[in-house]
């Protein structure tokens, strides 16, 4: 009896580890792949010039563990600076150049090379561009990766007469408006005013899409305008932190852009629940030292997490995200945290984000930027 007792165990054994052994081999077909595609872009090269009506030589390799299912070409201008074009007289207008094309590949694909040749317009403002491509697996994973180019000449802290300040924006909901308003002048007259608006790094999920918008407007006019517009949020749009720049195009060619972070929002998100005020960081911190930051947080609800997100505007610098969870359900909370720079933390913009969610879910945001130097 007690040999049948020791084969039975045996037997027990053997089948829940032969059941374990199938679990984490079939991990992939029942959707628990948690793994996103590997991007890697040969071409173009950091900082690599093309020129205005040339080309972009776009060679990457994806790679995933399980199946890709698409991926996405993102282009979009990244002036944080003046720059200045010179054009032939029969081209009168310049222009931003933004791209967004989206590919979808045959299944069962682990590997896919992209070799492509994106022609840029000719009329396209010279100066900083980021190109991107961001994949999808079957299940959902997302990665991106981008590389700034130069197309024509940088021309970074020309000052030709154009301004772009008071900028005014909000939080929107998905489904929604966002409200931009600014103050534009251009000792040149203004020709074009454009709106790029693009994710950072968010994982949509079921069907929603991380939204991108790149609109020109050309109803303004004049040595100063209040540019004012409403921009339809799409329904599905990707909830989470948006990179926003507005470029000023003066009728001489000449660009200005400045950007801001705006937030997308579940809808029936109730920003006003939740307020901020003193935030305080150092405008300049060396690398290697330690940063304290502090603010007072009202929330009507009672804070459930806090978040902060700090990235280089560089968009290769230094990174920090931290949840903060020793502030829940206070109404009245005084952050004060203290962050290590790590010493080889890239010189130069930082951006400052100060996120919290409440306990009803409600969400709302503040930022600043600091130097490092």
């Amino acid at each position: 009896m007690k040999l049948n007792k020791n084969i039975y165990y045996l037997f027990t054994l053997i089948t829940i580890l032969g059941l374990a052994s199938c679990s984490s081999d079939d991990d992939s077909s029942n959707g628990l792949d948690n793994l996103p595609p590997v991007i890697s872009i040969n071409e173009p090269t950091q900082d690599e010039a093309v020129a205005v009506g040339g080309e972009v030589h776009l060679d990457v390799d994806l790679e995933d563990d399980v199946e890709l299912a698409s991926y996405k070409i993102d282009v979009h201008n990244d002036f944080d600076g003046h720059t200045h074009t010179s054009r032939p007289s029969s081209i009168q207008q310049t222009l931003p150049w933004a791209l967004s094309q989206t590919e979808e590949l045959e299944a069962g694909q682990t590997a896919h090379h992209i070799h492509k040749h994106l022609e840029v317009p000719a009329n396209a403002a010279e100066g900083a561009y980021h190109v991107g491509i961001i994949a999808l697996d079957q299940a959902g994973n997302q990665s991106e990766a981008y590389v700034k180019i130069i197309v024509g000449e940088d021309h970074s802290g020309e000052d030709h007469g154009i301004t772009i300040t008071s900028i005014e924006t909000e939080d929107a909901p998905k489904g929604g408006e966002l409200h931009l308003e600014a103050a534009i002048t251009a000792e040149h007259g203004i020709q074009t005013v454009s709106v790029n608006i693009h994710d950072h790094g968010l994982q949509p999920s079921g069907d929603e899409e991380n939204w991108a918008f790149n609109v020109d407007f050309t109803d303004y006019s004049g040595a100063s305008a209040s540019f004012y517009e409403h921009i339809d949020v799409p329904a599905n749009a990707t909830p989470g932190e948006y990179h926003m720049t507005i470029t000023v195009i003066d009728a001489e060619g000449h660009t200005h852009a400045e950007s801001a972070h705006i937030h997308v929002t579940e809808t029936g998100n109730d920003a006003t629940a939740i307020q901020f005020s003193g935030l305080d960081i150092p405008a300049t911190i060396a690398a290697g030292t330690e940063m304290h930051a502090e603010a007072t947080i009202t929330a009507d609800h009672g804070v459930h997490l806090v978040h902060v997100h700090i990235h280089s505007e560089a968009g290769n610098g230094w990174s920090f995200e931290e949840d903060y969870t020793n502030y829940d359900g206070q109404t009245t909370a005084n952050f004060h945290e203290h962050i290590d720079i790590p010493a080889s933390a890239a010189a130069g913009e930082y951006h400052f984000e100060l996120e919290v969610k409440d306990e009803e879910g409600n969400t709302n945001s503040t930022s600043t930027h600091f130097d490092i130097n």
